[in-house]
C-alpha cells in the first residue's frame, strides 16, 4: 500500500469515527434534540465539524433517523424485500418492520413526538417507506395476488405497517413482538390479497 493510500484510509476511518461520535451524541440526547452546540460538545468536536460532516441540521436529522432504523435491523427489511415470492416479501417485510420498531421503540416514539423539530427527516423517511410499499403492491398486483386496487393496497399497507399500528398492539395491548407481527401479517393478507383458490 502506498503512503498516500494509507493516509486516505486513515482519514476515512477518522471521518467515520467522528460521524459515529456525533450520531451517538445525538442518539444519547433522545427523547429531545439538543442544540448543535450541546451535541458537538458531547461528541468532542467543534460545531463547524457537525456541519462539515452532515452538511446541515436537516442532514444530521436525516442521518439520525437512518441510524435509528439501522440500529433496529433495517438490513432485515432489505433482505425481506429481496424475496423472490411477493407473498414472502409481504410477510418478511412486515415481520422485519415489526422487529425494527420493537428494537427501537423508545427512540422512534421520541422521534415521532418531536417530528416538527427534525427538519422534515421523518417525512422523508416516510416517503421512503411509501416507495417500498408501492413496490410491494406493484409486485403483488403483477403476480395477480391483489384483491383490491393497487392504490387501495398501498393505503392499507401504509396503515398496517405504520409505527402507530405497531405501537397500539405492542404498548397499549401488551402483545409480544411475534404476536404483533402475526396479527399485522394476518390483517395485511386479509386486506389486500385475493382469497386463495380452492
Amino acid at each position: 500500500m502506498t503512503p498516500r493510500a494509507y493516509q486516505q484510509r486513515l482519514r476515512a476511518a477518522s471521518a467515520e469515527a467522528t460521524r459515529r461520535r456525533i450520531l451517538d451524541a445525538m442518539y444519547d440526547e433522545l427523547p429531545e434534540i439538543a442544540s448543535l452546540d450541546t451535541i458537538a460538545r458531547r461528541a468532542g468536536v467543534a460545531r463547524s465539524t457537525v456541519y462539515t460532516v452532515f452538511g446541515s441540521r436537516a442532514g444530521l436529522c436525516d442521518a439520525l433517523v437512518r441510524d435509528v432504523a439501522d440500529r433496529g435491523g433495517f438490513d432485515d427489511l432489505v433482505r425481506a424485500v429481496g424475496a423472490a415470492d411477493p407473498l414472502e416479501h409481504l410477510r418478511g417485510a412486515i415481520r422485519a418492520n415489526t422487529r425494527m420498531y420493537a428494537a427501537q421503540r423508545e427512540a422512534l416514539s421520541a422521534l415521532w413526538r418531536m417530528a416538527d423539530s427534525l427538519d422534515g427527516a421523518l417525512a422523508r423517511a416516510e416517503q421512503g417507506r411509501l416507495g417500498g410499499l408501492t413496490h410491494l403492491a406493484t409486485r403483488l398486483d403483477e403476480a395477480g395476488l391483489l384483491g383490491v386496487g393497487r392504490e387501495a393496497a398501498i393505503d392499507l399497507l401504509w396503515l398496517i405497517t405504520s409505527f402507530e399500528a405497531f405501537d397500539v398492539l405492542y404498548t397499549q395491548r401488551g402483545r409480544s413482538v411475534d404476536e404483533v407481527a402475526d396479527r399485522l401479517v394476518h390483517v395485511a393478507e386479509r386486506s389486500v390479497r385475493l382469497p386463495p383458490m380452492s
